[in-house]
């Protein structure tokens, strides 16, 4: 038997309130409620296994929303300081993400009814929820919903960035919005709807939180910026610069290396002449 995992076991009795399960080895009690119709003897049942409030091994008929080594989205639906928060998968009793996993701040935790993208672990006999490092969750999700650019998507913060946040829809696909492209602070879990600019070569996406009409700088300007603070403000690349040399630095066009360069100059964030462009801090 292994919690955590769908088993297939078989009906060893039935009881005034359970039926007794074995794999030929352990027992374990099928309350029930948690039935979904009469079972007869030595019948093989598929339940789901988890540590109950009174820490014993209980099973279910009831599909859980994750298992052990999986990762999905989870609604949180209480909040211990002591203890960190709770996340319902599906089952009567709730599975906890740590506070070990949450920021060290207060404020940036998730509130009731937010969202986290997590992975099941197994500790001491236990079940948790367990936040995995952003490139980690690709691997959960092969194959995902293609976002079109401009298109408006359900998004939940998942990572707290000095230059952005990152986030993720419900079936995998990662968001990162830099720091330019909104105006307000978050939490891991809260629920936002960016709008995409581009996909990058790795699959992730990039999006903005400020309308059309008021974005304070595209994408490709945003790449130059960060470019530039890297390389201590400055970078032997201008408008006369070769175009094969531009993509291969800055994986876009001339025109649009342009456009950005002139955006970033009509805001007076960068100093242009015919052999570098330097940062204005």
């Amino acid at each position: 038997m292994e919690i955590g995992r769908i088993n297939t076991l078989y009906v060893l009795r039935e009881t005034d309130i359970a039926y007794l399960l074995t794999d030929g080895e352990n027992e374990v009690f099928l309350h029930k409620k948690e039935a979904k119709k009469a079972y007869e003897d030595n019948e093989s049942i598929d339940v789901f296994l988890y540590v109950d409030n009174m820490n014993r091994i209980t099973a279910s008929t009831k599909e859980p929303l994750i298992t052990l080594g999986n990762v999905s989205m989870l609604e949180v639906v209480e909040i211990r300081p002591k203890l960190g928060a709770f996340l319902y998968y599906g089952m009567i009793k709730d599975l906890l993400l740590s506070l070990d996993d949450l920021p060290n701040s207060r404020v940036k935790w998730p509130s009731v009814g937010d969202k986290l993208m997590v992975e099941m672990i197994e500790k001491n006999g236990q079940l948790f929820a367990h936040i995995i490092g952003r490139k980690q969750v690709a691997h959960h999700f092969p194959e995902k919903k293609i976002i079109a650019e401009k298109e408006e998507v359900d998004a939940y913060v998942m990572y707290l960035l000095d230059n952005g946040i990152i986030c993720f829809t419900e079936d995998g696909n990662e968001i990162f919005i830099h720091r330019n492209n909104y105006r307000e602070d978050f939490h891991i879990g809260q629920h936002i709807r960016p709008r995409i600019l581009k996909q990058n070569p790795d699959g992730e996406y990039v999006g903005t939180l400020i309308g059309q009409k008021e974005i304070i700088l595209e994408q490709d300007a945003i790449d130059i910026l960060e470019y530039l603070e890297v390389h201590e403000g400055i970078m032997p690349f201008t408008d006369k610069s070769d175009p094969e040399v531009i993509s291969s630095t800055f994986h876009m066009s001339k025109s649009a290396f342009k456009r950005a360069l002139g955006s970033l100059y009509k805001t007076k964030k960068v100093e242009l002449n015919e052999k570098f462009t330097k940062l204005i801090k």
